[in-house]
């Protein structure tokens, strides 16, 4: 009896039988039928290689996509392991050559771009295995700072005040001629609640003297 020889889809995962296996001709890795297409030239590529040709460049990094993926681990994990292949998965890109065979690629060098991917985010490189092809991150939990409200209220205040300056609002008093006008209006009320009913609104208007006579501090 025959042996049948078996492999895995480089994208889903599943077990096919190796002649059911198409390789992409761009990135010529193996991949069942349900994720793979094929152009009128009658050329062979994966779903990750389609979508790259199609869609325009991304203003994103390449490696800004493990980025999105360690924060969001962060939220209930401290340490994630991961083969190189899900890593490569997470940025739709394959890793360079010396990552499979140097340590030194995974190191937590600043100014790198592979290595600002978790070192942004509060993760580091804590382990490598080049023969499982395997990388552990672990992050290091911050300690909180308690401080007192009125202290975060302090800092918050100078804040503002750097993004937009206060205006400081003089207190005005009223001028003396609105404080005339208004004191000539209540007694004028009083005038007029005093008089009879039948004599209310058969007056005629006041002349500018007789006004001027309701107004303090004015000959």
């Amino acid at each position: 009896m025959p042996l049948l020889i078996k492999d895995e889809c480089s994208l889903c995962g599943e077990i096919y039988p190796y002649y059911s296996l198409n390789r992409c001709n761009r990135c010529k890795r193996f991949y069942c039928g349900n994720c793979i297409i094929f152009t009128e030239n009658k050329e062979a590529f994966c779903l990750n290689c389609a979508r790259r040709m199609v869609s325009p460049k991304s203003l994103r990094g390449k490696y800004s996509y493990l980025s999105i993926f360690l924060a969001r681990k962060a939220r209930y994990r401290d340490q994630v392991t991961l083969t190189f292949r899900q890593i490569e998965e997470i940025i739709g890109d394959r890793l360079p050559f010396s990552s499979y065979n140097y340590k030194h690629w995974w190191s937590n060098t600043q100014n790198r771009s592979p290595s600002e991917a978790w070192l942004t985010v509060g993760w580091t490189v804590v382990r490598v295995d080049l023969d499982r092809k395997e990388v552990t991150f672990h992050r290091e939990r911050k300690v909180e700072v308690k401080t007192s409200a009125k202290r975060r209220r302090q800092v918050s205040k100078s804040l503002k005040s750097r993004l937009r300056p206060s205006r400081l609002r003089r207190r005005r008093e009223p001028s003396k001629s609105r404080t005339a006008r208004v004191q000539a209006r209540l007694k004028n009320l009083e005038r007029v609640r005093s008089m009879p009913k039948e004599y209310r609104g058969k007056l005629k208007p006041r002349g500018v003297y007789e006004k001027r006579l309701y107004k303090p501090q004015e000959k």
